[in-house]
């Protein structure tokens, strides 16, 4: 019989989230149960409840740690002309939902986004990456329409994401083109 290895608190944590990642990266939300998740992170349910009270915050955690990888992932760099800057970022958007589409249906289709959290955790990170958008613009001093537009388009982003992983019949490049067109005709600039 092999014992457990103890692990220190942010290790442990980083383990469960890793197999959060991995299990509502393969199954929707909605068929993944604690026992499941306890046994691919090789604890007992007992662990697994110590760290989080329930799926509900296991998922948010989740949540939390792939939305700060979209961010981390979608930086650009600051050199580079803002239409350059804003497709490489469509693009590094599209290769995260491409290596994640599982866990990106779960997130925009599942049930578990009605969760308060959740929707608390999506909008904080949308409001940051309206932020980094906007930021893309050197001189836009954006009007509270040209807000409003930033934080629409971000949501026909993410429509467009479940859209392409749902096989739209489209290139990759054109749907990427057709996103960028979309934000830059909202805010009335040219990139």
């Amino acid at each position: 019989m092999t014992g457990r290895v103890r692990l220190d608190v942010a290790t442990r944590r980083e383990q469960l989230l890793a197999a959060g990642i991995a299990l509502f990266g393969s199954r929707p939300y909605a068929e993944v149960e604690i026992a499941d998740i306890a046994r691919a992170a090789g604890v007992s349910r007992g662990l697994l409840y110590h760290y989080f009270p329930d799926k509900r915050s296991f998922f948010a955690a989740v949540v939390g740690r792939q939305v700060a990888e979209l961010a981390r992932v979608t930086r650009t760099d600051p050199a580079d002309p803002p239409g350059v800057r804003l497709r490489a970022g469509v693009d590094a958007y599209f290769d995260f939902i491409e290596a994640h589409p599982q866990w990106y249906r779960s997130l925009y289709r599942s049930t578990a986004n009605a969760d308060d959290v959740v929707r608390g955790l999506l909008d904080e990170a949308h409001s940051r990456q309206a932020d980094g958008i906007v930021s893309l613009f050197p001189g836009l001093d954006p009007t509270p329409v040209q807000r409003l537009a930033v934080r629409s388009w971000i949501a026909f982003l993410a429509s467009a994401g479940i859209g392409w992983l749902e096989g739209v019949p489209a290139p990759r490049d054109e749907v990427r083109e057709t996103c960028c067109a979309a934000l830059l005709a909202a805010l009335g600039i040219e990139a």
